[in-house]
């Protein structure tokens, strides 16, 4: 297992990250891929198409998650869990 951090502008935005990754009950997650990102703001496409806008502390931030996510949509990575501690979120990857 893999913790990965991610800061986001604060703690609303860290809970929505981590909700937005969560895995379903059938071990799947709702990620359909990351429509945009534009300066610290990182929009991810979700399966029902609709999206949903993620504000991270910085560029560098919004620039990993964005690497993370493609990799999880293309099968590269897996999603064991999500939480969030004030304004970080932390995605588990399975090994």
């Amino acid at each position: 297992m893999k913790t990965v951090k991610f800061e986001c502008d604060d703690r609303y935005e860290a809970e929505k990250l981590a909700g937005l990754v969560s895995v379903q009950k059938d071990d799947t997650i709702y990620i359909d891929g990351v429509a945009a990102v534009i300066g610290s703001e990182i929009v991810i496409k979700l399966k029902d198409k609709s999206s949903h806008a993620v504000v991270m502390k910085d560029n560098e931030s919004a620039g990993r998650l964005k690497a993370l996510l493609l990799d999880v949509v293309d099968g590269r990575a897996s999603i064991q869990s999500s939480d969030f501690a004030g304004s970080i979120a932390e995605i588990t990857l399975k090994d």
